[in-house]
Protein backbone atom coordinates (compact mmCIF):
# COMPACT_ATOMS: atom_id res chain seq x y z
CA UNK A 1 0.00 0.00 0.00
CA UNK A 2 1.21 3.47 -0.76
CA UNK A 3 0.94 6.47 1.53
CA UNK A 4 -2.25 7.76 -0.14
CA UNK A 5 -3.95 4.36 0.37
CA UNK A 6 -2.92 4.37 4.03
CA UNK A 7 -4.47 7.81 4.48
CA UNK A 8 -7.74 6.65 2.85
CA UNK A 9 -7.77 3.57 5.05
CA UNK A 10 -7.14 5.54 8.22
CA UNK A 11 -9.83 8.07 7.29
CA UNK A 12 -12.31 5.23 6.64
CA UNK A 13 -11.62 3.59 10.01
CA UNK A 14 -11.85 6.87 11.93
CA UNK A 15 -15.10 7.78 10.15
CA UNK A 16 -16.83 4.48 10.94
CA UNK A 17 -15.24 3.48 14.25
CA UNK A 18 -17.97 4.68 16.62
CA UNK A 19 -20.77 3.01 14.64
CA UNK A 20 -18.77 -0.20 14.45
CA UNK A 21 -18.10 -0.09 18.18
CA UNK A 22 -21.79 0.46 18.96
CA UNK A 23 -22.72 -2.48 16.75
CA UNK A 24 -20.12 -4.68 18.44
CA UNK A 25 -21.08 -3.67 22.00
CA UNK A 26 -24.69 -4.62 21.36
CA UNK A 27 -23.69 -7.93 19.79
CA UNK A 28 -21.37 -9.04 22.62
CA UNK A 29 -22.88 -7.12 25.56
CA UNK A 30 -19.49 -6.08 26.92
CA UNK A 31 -17.57 -2.94 26.00
CA UNK A 32 -14.12 -4.33 26.82
CA UNK A 33 -14.65 -7.43 24.71
CA UNK A 34 -16.19 -5.26 21.99
CA UNK A 35 -13.07 -3.08 21.86
CA UNK A 36 -10.86 -6.16 21.55
CA UNK A 37 -13.04 -7.64 18.83
CA UNK A 38 -13.16 -4.35 16.95
CA UNK A 39 -9.39 -4.02 17.11
CA UNK A 40 -8.93 -7.56 15.75
CA UNK A 41 -11.42 -6.86 12.98
CA UNK A 42 -9.65 -3.61 12.07
CA UNK A 43 -6.32 -5.41 11.84
CA UNK A 44 -7.86 -8.08 9.60
CA UNK A 45 -9.53 -5.42 7.51
CA UNK A 46 -6.28 -3.47 7.00
CA UNK A 47 -4.62 -6.65 5.71
CA UNK A 48 -7.48 -7.35 3.27
CA UNK A 49 -8.50 -3.84 2.20
CA UNK A 50 -5.81 -3.35 -0.44
CA UNK A 51 -7.34 -6.20 -2.47
CA UNK A 52 -10.67 -4.39 -2.77
CA UNK A 53 -11.94 -1.09 -4.08
CA UNK A 54 -12.87 1.59 -1.59
CA UNK A 55 -16.59 1.39 -2.41
CA UNK A 56 -16.87 -2.12 -0.88
CA UNK A 57 -14.81 -1.44 2.24
CA UNK A 58 -17.81 -0.96 4.53
CA UNK A 59 -19.39 -4.29 3.59
CA UNK A 60 -16.00 -5.99 3.79
CA UNK A 61 -15.36 -4.59 7.24
CA UNK A 62 -18.74 -5.68 8.61
CA UNK A 63 -18.23 -9.20 7.23
CA UNK A 64 -14.87 -9.41 9.00
CA UNK A 65 -16.38 -7.95 12.18
CA UNK A 66 -19.27 -10.43 12.12
CA UNK A 67 -16.81 -13.32 11.87
CA UNK A 68 -14.92 -12.03 14.90
CA UNK A 69 -18.18 -11.67 16.85
CA UNK A 70 -19.21 -15.21 15.87
CA UNK A 71 -15.82 -16.49 17.05
CA UNK A 72 -16.30 -14.67 20.36
CA UNK A 73 -19.75 -16.23 20.90
CA UNK A 74 -18.39 -19.64 19.99
CA UNK A 75 -15.59 -19.27 22.56
CA UNK A 76 -18.07 -18.09 25.19
CA UNK A 77 -20.24 -21.13 24.46
CA UNK A 78 -17.30 -23.45 25.01
CA UNK A 79 -16.43 -21.70 28.25
CA UNK A 80 -20.01 -22.10 29.45
CA UNK A 81 -20.00 -25.80 28.62
CA UNK A 82 -16.68 -26.25 30.41
CA UNK A 83 -18.08 -24.45 33.45
CA UNK A 84 -20.91 -27.01 33.55
CA UNK A 85 -18.46 -29.91 33.32
CA UNK A 86 -15.85 -28.45 35.68
CA UNK A 87 -17.90 -26.32 38.09
CA UNK A 88 -15.05 -25.21 40.35
CA UNK A 89 -12.55 -24.48 37.60
CA UNK A 90 -10.65 -21.26 37.13
CA UNK A 91 -12.21 -20.71 33.70
CA UNK A 92 -13.37 -17.09 33.54
CA UNK A 93 -16.95 -16.49 32.62
CA UNK A 94 -18.19 -13.03 31.72
CA UNK A 95 -21.28 -12.50 33.85
CA UNK A 96 -20.46 -8.92 34.84
CA UNK A 97 -22.86 -7.33 32.38
CA UNK A 98 -25.61 -9.97 32.44
CA UNK A 99 -29.02 -8.51 33.17
CA UNK A 100 -32.16 -10.52 33.49
CA UNK A 101 -35.48 -9.83 31.89
CA UNK A 102 -36.80 -9.38 35.41
CA UNK A 103 -35.39 -5.82 35.40
CA UNK A 104 -37.52 -4.96 32.36
CA UNK A 105 -40.64 -6.61 33.77
CA UNK A 106 -40.15 -5.02 37.20
CA UNK A 107 -39.89 -1.57 35.63
CA UNK A 108 -42.98 -2.23 33.50
CA UNK A 109 -44.95 -3.44 36.55
CA UNK A 110 -43.91 -0.43 38.65
CA UNK A 111 -44.80 2.13 35.99
CA UNK A 112 -48.10 0.44 35.15
CA UNK A 113 -49.24 0.55 38.77
CA UNK A 114 -48.48 4.27 39.09
CA UNK A 115 -49.77 6.34 36.14
CA UNK A 116 -47.91 9.44 37.34
CA UNK A 117 -44.60 7.59 36.94
CA UNK A 118 -45.60 5.91 33.67
CA UNK A 119 -43.51 8.35 31.66
CA UNK A 120 -40.07 7.01 30.82
CA UNK A 121 -37.07 9.10 31.67
CA UNK A 122 -34.40 9.16 28.99
CA UNK A 123 -32.12 7.00 31.13
CA UNK A 124 -34.81 4.42 31.85
CA UNK A 125 -35.72 4.24 28.18
CA UNK A 126 -32.09 3.80 27.14
CA UNK A 127 -31.54 1.04 29.70
CA UNK A 128 -34.77 -0.76 28.82
CA UNK A 129 -34.10 -0.40 25.10
CA UNK A 130 -30.60 -1.84 25.47
CA UNK A 131 -31.95 -4.76 27.50
CA UNK A 132 -34.76 -5.41 25.00
CA UNK A 133 -32.33 -5.23 22.07
CA UNK A 134 -29.99 -7.71 23.75
CA UNK A 135 -32.82 -10.24 24.15
CA UNK A 136 -33.44 -10.35 20.39
CA UNK A 137 -32.11 -13.31 18.42
CA UNK A 138 -28.74 -12.56 16.79
CA UNK A 139 -30.04 -12.20 13.22
CA UNK A 140 -32.85 -9.83 14.28
CA UNK A 141 -30.37 -7.82 16.33
CA UNK A 142 -27.99 -7.55 13.36
CA UNK A 143 -30.75 -6.51 10.98
CA UNK A 144 -32.03 -3.87 13.40
CA UNK A 145 -28.60 -2.43 14.16
CA UNK A 146 -27.47 -2.34 10.54
CA UNK A 147 -30.71 -0.94 9.09
CA UNK A 148 -32.01 1.34 11.85
CA UNK A 149 -28.81 2.45 13.59
CA UNK A 150 -26.23 2.28 10.84
CA UNK A 151 -28.66 3.48 8.16
CA UNK A 152 -27.62 0.84 5.65
CA UNK A 153 -29.81 -0.10 2.72
CA UNK A 154 -31.58 -3.45 2.56
CA UNK A 155 -29.12 -4.55 -0.13
CA UNK A 156 -26.06 -3.58 1.92
CA UNK A 157 -27.48 -5.29 5.00
CA UNK A 158 -28.22 -8.45 3.02
CA UNK A 159 -24.64 -8.54 1.74
CA UNK A 160 -23.22 -8.11 5.24
CA UNK A 161 -25.57 -10.68 6.76
CA UNK A 162 -25.04 -13.07 3.82
CA UNK A 163 -28.75 -13.54 3.27
CA UNK A 164 -31.48 -12.39 0.90
CA UNK A 165 -33.05 -8.95 1.02
CA UNK A 166 -36.34 -10.61 1.96
CA UNK A 167 -34.68 -12.22 4.98
CA UNK A 168 -33.36 -8.83 6.08
CA UNK A 169 -36.87 -7.39 5.90
CA UNK A 170 -38.28 -10.36 7.84
CA UNK A 171 -35.62 -10.15 10.56
CA UNK A 172 -36.10 -6.37 10.86
CA UNK A 173 -39.88 -6.67 11.03
CA UNK A 174 -39.69 -9.31 13.75
CA UNK A 175 -37.14 -7.25 15.68
CA UNK A 176 -39.39 -4.18 15.58
CA UNK A 177 -42.40 -6.21 16.72
CA UNK A 178 -40.44 -7.69 19.62
CA UNK A 179 -39.09 -4.30 20.64
CA UNK A 180 -42.57 -2.76 20.45
CA UNK A 181 -43.92 -5.58 22.63
CA UNK A 182 -41.21 -4.85 25.20
CA UNK A 183 -41.18 -1.06 25.02
CA UNK A 184 -44.55 -0.09 23.62
CA UNK A 185 -44.87 3.00 21.45
CA UNK A 186 -41.29 4.16 22.05
CA UNK A 187 -40.07 2.17 19.06
CA UNK A 188 -40.74 3.92 15.77
CA UNK A 189 -40.64 2.12 12.45
CA UNK A 190 -38.38 4.09 10.16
Amino acid sequence: MNKNDNIKLEKFLVQHRSKMLTFTVFRVNDENHALDILQEAMMGFVKAANKYSEDVWLNLFYKILKRRITDFHRKQGWRSRLQEIIPFSQISKNDANDKSLDDLHTHADNTASNPVESQYSAGDLADDFELALQTLPARQQEAYLLRQWQGMSVKETAEIMACSEGSVKTHLSRAILSLKASLGEWIDEK
